[in-house]
């Protein structure tokens, strides 16, 4: 098994899913008593985020690169940034830790791709941050051939307040839901066929969401294939 460095604490709750899902589905894979091998470099979200709100994208990037350089010395044989939206900077970040990057867009694209080869337009929720960065139009759209429904910039303001507010801290409730769920039955009316859930913080609310089209979770996505990057022969 090749160790795996992550880039965590964007936020907090989100690195907590993702080490949840690397080892369940370790574990499924391999069996036995197996775990994953890992090593965690975890950001003080705060500094992250006002790096990004106060248009310091380049704070940003460096705090990552050298989370990315910090986990490549711990013996990181390949990284992932548990962060949709951290992944602005994907490629700053495999360039200074100098090992593979598992890129969650490009993941999510290519397992929706080839579960739904008929799919053609998918909504997604992600936040502001995100949807501004070219990284999902690359991956999904160029990369992956869909045409992507998005939020406007109401439904983006809704969204960054719920991610940047109660789920960023762990307090995820059915409130939260509600307001997610009629945030994706927005783009389905709109024409989405799936809707991705392009925030990790989001995976929190899924149990509780109701939504006419089918829901992609990105993180456990990602999860899945860092874990098969982890255990490729």
């Amino acid at each position: 098994m090749r160790t795996a460095g992550l880039i965590g604490g964007v936020a907090w709750p989100s690195t907590l899913s993702y080490y949840r899902l690397l080892n369940e589905h370790i574990q499924r894979e391999l069996g036995g008593l197996h775990s994953a091998r890992c090593v965690i470099v975890s950001l003080d979200f705060a500094g992250v985020v006002a790096a990004m709100t106060e248009g310091r994208r380049d704070d940003a990037r460096a705090q990552m690169e050298t989370a990315a350089r910090q986990a490549r010395a711990a013996g990181a044989e390949l990284i992932a940034i548990l962060a949709n939206t951290g992944h602005f900077a994907a490629d700053a970040v495999q360039a200074a830790a100098g090992v593979p990057l598992v890129h969650v867009a490009r993941e999510t694209g290519d397992e929706i791709a080839s579960r739904f080869p008929s799919m053609r337009r998918l909504g997604l929720l992600a936040t502001s941050f995100a949807l501004d960065a070219p990284f999902f139009g690359q991956m999904l759209g160029e990369g992956a051939g869909f045409e992507l429904v998005l939020p406007d910039a109401a439904q983006r303001r809704t969204l960054d307040a719920a991610i940047f507010g109660p789920l960023a801290r762990g307090e995820a409730s059915p409130a939260d839901a509600a307001v997610i769920s009629t945030l994706c039955n927005a783009l389905v009316a709109r024409g989405a066929e799936g809707i991705v859930l392009g925030c990790t913080e989001l995976s929190a609310v899924k149990p509780w969401l109701a939504c006419a089209a089918p829901l992609f979770d990105s993180t456990d996505i990602h999860a899945r294939a860092i874990v098969r990057e982890m255990t490729r022969a």
